[in-house]
């Protein structure tokens, strides 16, 4: 075991991030406002502990084999370390400095070598093992402490009573309060918005000059400088009718025979400091459908106006559901479809269209925890029965952060159902068979809620000079190439 004084270490940046004492000083104040929600989480749960250890999770393997699976730390870690690696530790005592417990091995396999710079590193105290076997000992004696994380097997080992093994009062209470961000928290999620603008003006570019699937998602890569690996979740970016596949998995290479591409959809984020950003933007080509760009013009639109809707008090479902008012409003007007938004609505007609939830809570995950708590005990609100993917269903409070994320696509299997349906009488199918070959609209931002307004954090990153000049060049303010 070894103790380091955390005064000797070196700012050492990963990547480009904010190195003033600003970033310091914001960390700090993070830390001692996570330390008041775990005093309150105590008094408000009666958990009968003296401190709280956090792991940061496990490496897996692959089923029947040796290659291991990419890892990922677990939220409730990364919150007050950020650390993405596995078998790291944080245990959080009343009164004292977060204690961040490094495991790291000496191993010639690999490279151990693990970057703590000062910006955070000034604010918790640090001990260094070179293997599991040697955790017990770096943990004080006769303390009572509750085991959060994935491994209950290692809790045992440290004789955790099972009754304070990710005890479901502690979590939910947990879960439901991650919905509210620090400001140190809002600095991150803004600089994951600013690095992934600079992705998403290399895809359109590339999409521009003619690329495929597969070269658009390296053009992104190269942008934002990352790893496939280091993405918050895996990028979707779909030509044409792959815009219709919500969660399209693949990036087509065309090497002979390649399609006159009219259509882009990408849905890619960034991470800083673990936090994540989700974007996406569709692009169309001049030689588009005439009434396939005038509804991307139209969704735009739609996007905007249901932020200027949003207000503090208000359920994000009912927001979910004006979504739904606007998207019928513009299936009429653009003579897709008959009848009033209402009557489009009340049929199910619009849920054809957008068949998913408006948005989610973001944060150290891009589906972010909470979302459909009604209370830190853990009661749930479920969503509408009209609306069953919908993620979030919190009222709107001050300082969380969630997507705006509308869409309008063409997908062969819901329109065919509808089509076969009573109700598909309200479709005007020789306007909309036309646009099915051009797959889908969807258009994603980040939204912050303040007290009297809320800030698009895609729109406007918080620092956007961060990241060069792609952020605000207005390039990609319009969403037709």
């Amino acid at each position: 075991m070894r103790i380091i004084n955390v005064h000797q270490l070196q700012s050492v940046g990963t990547g480009v991030l904010f190195h003033s004492m600003n970033i310091q000083a914001l960390f700090g104040e993070h830390i001692r406002t996570l330390q008041q929600q775990l005093d309150k989480a105590f008094a408000d749960t009666q958990m009968p502990v003296d401190a709280v250890l956090i792991h940061s999770g496990s490496e897996h393997l692959h089923y029947a084999d040796d290659q291991g699976k990419p890892f990922r730390a677990w939220g409730h870690f990364l919150r007050w370390i950020p650390v993405d690696r596995a078998d790291q530790f944080v245990l959080l005592r009343a009164g004292k400095k977060p204690l961040f417990i490094a495991l790291i091995p000496r191993d010639y396999w690999h490279d151990p070598e693990l970057e703590m710079p000062l910006w955070w590193t000034a604010h918790v105290d640090i001990t260094i093992i070179s293997k599991l076997e040697e955790l017990p000992a770096t943990l004080p004696e006769a303390l009572a402490y509750a085991f959060l994380g994935e491994n209950q097997a290692l809790a045992e080992v440290l004789c955790v009573h099972s009754d304070l093994i990710n005890p479901h009062r502690l979590l939910n209470w947990l879960d439901y309060h991650r919905a509210y961000k620090t400001p140190y928290e809002l600095h991150r999620l803004s600089e994951a918005n600013a690095h992934a603008l600079s992705g998403h003006q290399a895809a359109h570019d590339a999409f521009l000059a003619g690329a495929d699937e597969f070269d658009i998602h390296q053009a992104y890569l190269r942008a934002c400088r990352v790893l496939d690996q280091e993405l918050p979740y895996p990028n979707i970016v779909g030509l044409n009718e792959h815009a219709a596949i919500l969660h399209y998995q693949h990036k087509k290479r065309y090497s002979t025979d390649k399609p006159d591409n009219q259509v882009l959809l990408i849905d890619a984020g960034c991470r800083a400091a673990s936090y994540c950003s989700d974007i996406t933007r569709t692009w169309c080509t001049s030689g588009a459908h005439p009434l396939f760009q005038n509804l991307l013009a139209g969704m735009q639109k739609l996007q905007t106006s249901i932020i200027h809707d949003i207000r503090v008090g208000m359920n994000y479902g009912d927001l979910h559901h004006q979504a739904h008012l606007y998207l019928g409003q513009l299936l009429t007007d653009s003579k897709l479809c008959s009848g009033t938004a209402e009557a489009l609505v009340d049929n199910g007609i619009t849920q054809a269209f957008l068949p998913h939830g408006l948005g989610h809570l973001l944060g150290l995950q891009v589906h972010d925890v909470g979302g459909r708590m009604a209370d830190p005990e853990g009661n749930l609100n479920p969503p509408p029965a009209r609306y069953p993917a919908l993620r979030n269903t919190r009222r709107i409070e001050e300082d969380m952060v969630f997507t705006i994320e509308p869409g309008l696509y063409f997908i062969p299997l819901l329109l065919n159902q509808l089509r076969a349906s009573g109700h598909g009488k309200l479709v005007n199918w020789p306007v909309v068979d036309p646009l099915i070959p051009l797959g889908g609209i969807r258009i994603e931002d980040n939204i912050w809620v303040r007290k009297d307004s809320v800030h698009n954090l895609t729109r406007q990153p918080l620092r956007p000079e961060l990241y060069g000049q792609a952020a605000t060049s207005g390039k990609l303010a319009s969403t037709s190439a």
